[in-house]
């Protein structure tokens, strides 16, 4: 499972980029629930048959998770601890490539906290 690398990956690309995907995995049965947000704020659902774009955040709402980002130091953050249901939050950024993977019982609040904010991109 991709989600669960804790590696981080120094990309080289003269264009700027940006993208965060995150959901979960697991469970009875095990279907992911994953959505992308992209350098536009354009929020996708990914799906086995492909993405749906299911919401657009503002300019402002992308510079908030940016900073947050920053604050928790994402790229630098080394968490990998998959359960029955995990959880992940990958960034893609011009500057890295970083994954983290966690479960309920991981005492993260910090990193909860703003996966509980990119859940809130989802709904229009």
């Amino acid at each position: 499972m991709a989600q669960s690398c804790t590696s981080t990956v120094k990309t080289s690309s003269s264009t700027p980029q940006f993208g965060i995907q995150f959901g979960r995995t697991g469970g009875f049965t095990n279907i992911p629930d994953e959505y992308r947000i992209n350098d536009k704020g354009q929020v996708f659902r990914i799906t086995r048959e492909g993405s749906t774009r299911i919401n657009d955040i503002s300019r402002k709402e992308m510079r908030s998770i940016r900073k947050i980002l920053d604050t928790i130091d994402f790229e630098h953050l080394q968490l990998n601890e998959p359960g029955n249901i995990s959880y992940f939050i990958k960034v893609i950024s011009s500057d890295y490539e970083k994954s983290v993977t966690w479960n309920d019982k991981t005492s993260n609040s910090t990193l909860k906290d703003f996966y509980k904010k990119l859940l809130n991109t989802i709904k229009p």
